[in-house]
């Protein structure tokens, strides 16, 4: 019999992988974390029952996670990671000549099992991150300003272990502890499905003065189209083509520039 792996991700929506192997199946004291081996995508992170990462699509995403900011922010030395624990938002970050990025996850089995089954991930030697495993609500409280703080975090289901990511008094320390020039990026889920929680998480960021919602494709994540969101004290993405000095496979000045432009549908919802 075929293995298949299903992922019931909304009431009404399902994907489903075909399984070559089972690499790994564990539990921490925050949540289920698999690794399958699929015939179309290679091996794949799955937390709590939901894919986080494939080998083959990866990089759309940290791409269009990172780079935005990067390149809108003038001169980024200082850069947090919220979660992150797979390695990949951190490895397109240090491509750009930062001084210290600093990784947040509450989950070290997480940042384990990624160094153990995507060991060319993420350069975890480089000497310019440190990562700390904490929980983020509670380290940024304390700790210093950031140029660029990016949240890659798992998905803020109720009661998942994301959940006080996703709220008002934690967005407010983000705009606290970013710099004069700081920018914020966060994953805001699939905008065709989940409407509602992008137009809520929209209305908590209000109070930056640029505030962007931008898009781009991850065929294994539902839908096959991911949205972001862009908060900034100053700078706005909008204005901003420039080229990057390193090779990349997704992002580019002209995707950068597509991404901000929303459909119909998109532009409406936030004018309500």
């Amino acid at each position: 019999m075929e293995l298949w792996y299903v992922q019931n991700y909304l009431k009404d929506f399902e994907v489903g992988l075909r399984v070559k192997e089972t690499l790994f199946v564990g539990k921490s004291r925050f949540q289920e974390i698999a690794v399958v081996d699929t015939y179309l995508y290679g091996k794949v992170l799955l937390l709590d029952g939901i894919v986080q990462l494939s080998e083959k699509d990866e990089f759309m995403y940290h791409e269009m996670l990172v780079h935005p900011a990067m390149v809108t922010h003038p001169q980024p030395k200082r850069v947090f990671i919220i979660g992150g624990g797979d390695g990949g938002a951190a490895r397109e970050v240090l491509k750009h000549p930062v001084e210290e990025v600093v990784m947040v996850d509450i989950d070290e089995e997480v940042i384990e099992v990624c160094q153990r089954f995507f060991p060319d991930l993420a350069p975890w030697h480089d000497p310019r991150l440190k990562v700390i495993v904490d929980d983020a609500t509670r380290y940024i409280a304390t700790a210093s300003q950031f140029d660029v703080i990016i949240m890659d975090s798992t998905d803020p289901f109720p009661r998942g272990v994301a959940e006080p990511l996703f709220s008002p008094r934690f967005f407010e320390e983000v705009y606290q502890h970013l710099t004069e020039s700081g920018v914020f990026v966060s994953q805001m889920e699939p905008p065709f499905f989940e409407e509602e929680r992008v137009e809520k998480l929209w209305s908590y960021l209000r109070h930056f003065p640029i505030l962007r919602l931008y898009w781009g494709m991850v065929p294994t994540y539902p839908g096959g189209v991911w949205s972001y969101i862009f908060a900034s004290k100053k700078e706005d993405p909008v204005n901003v083509e420039r080229s990057l000095p390193f090779p990349t496979r997704y992002y580019s000045p002209k995707i950068h520039q597509a991404a901000f432009t929303l459909p119909v549908f998109l532009e409406e919802l936030f004018k309500r």
